[in-house]
């Protein structure tokens, strides 16, 4: 366990550097200026389905992921880039172990880097309607966000070079088109588990359920499910990334 937590403190603190982190801040964080421009001459009814709108037409369809995608395919991505990964793999220590501890550092630096913006619109948000619990639904996606895309991108930025831009490719293709388009693949949609988690939390209004319902589609609204899902994708990609990083056990860097 002690290796475990070393290199999760390691990791994480690198996907934290100062650079990366200011620039995703002010991506997460991007919606609490919009809000508070448009905030007046609104009521809170009409002040909460905006929040809503814009949280779920702009978080989580496009700046959350986008911030996750970045830092996970960083996590292994950067190691194998600079030529350190024969470093890591040097240590004893099995390769689960090392891969449970990478995706769980990409994990928690996404919700990290993604809470702190989600703090920001929550501030924004609760301050002009009085509802300090506006932003829960948001802090729950975000956790299921961090979780699944670190179980999906730590395993691509291990052995694609250019991870981020496959990444990027799979979130506008996959995500917001054939997702929209073909019913089947929906339910393996991750911007739809994690839209049905914060569905399942928010207060919405019945413009905002409509709106919700008709991008999930065949997805129910559910937190547990939500959860569940991603626990699945999670022990996958630890498996995955375990038996890629012992095949490099086997090569030469």
């Amino acid at each position: 366990m002690r290796a475990f937590f070393l290199i999760t403190r390691s990791v994480m603190g690198r996907l934290l550097g100062l650079r990366r982190s200011i620039g995703l801040l002010v991506l997460t964080g991007s919606i609490a200026p919009i809000l508070l421009v448009l905030a007046p001459g609104r009521s809170d009814d009409q002040m909460t389905t905006l929040y809503n709108d814009i949280t779920v037409g702009l978080g989580v369809s496009i700046l959350f992921p986008v911030a996750a995608l970045i830092v996970s395919t960083a996590a292994l991505g950067e190691e194998r880039k600079s030529h350190t990964l024969p470093f890591l793999l040097l240590k004893p220590v099995s390769r689960w172990v090392i891969a449970l501890a990478v995706v769980t550092a990409a994990a928690l630096a996404s919700f990290v880097i993604m809470q702190a913006g989600v703090l920001a619109s929550w501030i924004a948000a609760a301050a002009v309607t009085g509802d300090w619990s506006i932003g829960v639904s948001t802090t729950v996606a975000a956790a299921v966000q961090s979780v699944a895309s670190a179980a999906l991108f730590v395993p691509l930025g291990l052995v694609l070079g250019r991870a981020a831009l496959v990444g990027l490719g799979y979130l506008m293709i996959w995500e917001l088109i054939l997702g929209d388009v073909i019913e089947g693949i929906q339910a393996s949609s991750i911007y739809r588990i994690v839209l049905s988690a914060w569905a399942d939390v928010a207060t919405m209004t019945p413009d905002n359920l409509d709106t919700v319902n008709e991008v999930l589609g065949r997805v129910e609204p559910g937190l547990g499910g939500a959860v569940a899902k991603t626990a699945v994708l999670a022990i996958i990609s630890v498996a995955v990334t375990g038996w890629l990083l012992r095949r490099r056990d086997l090569v030469s860097e």
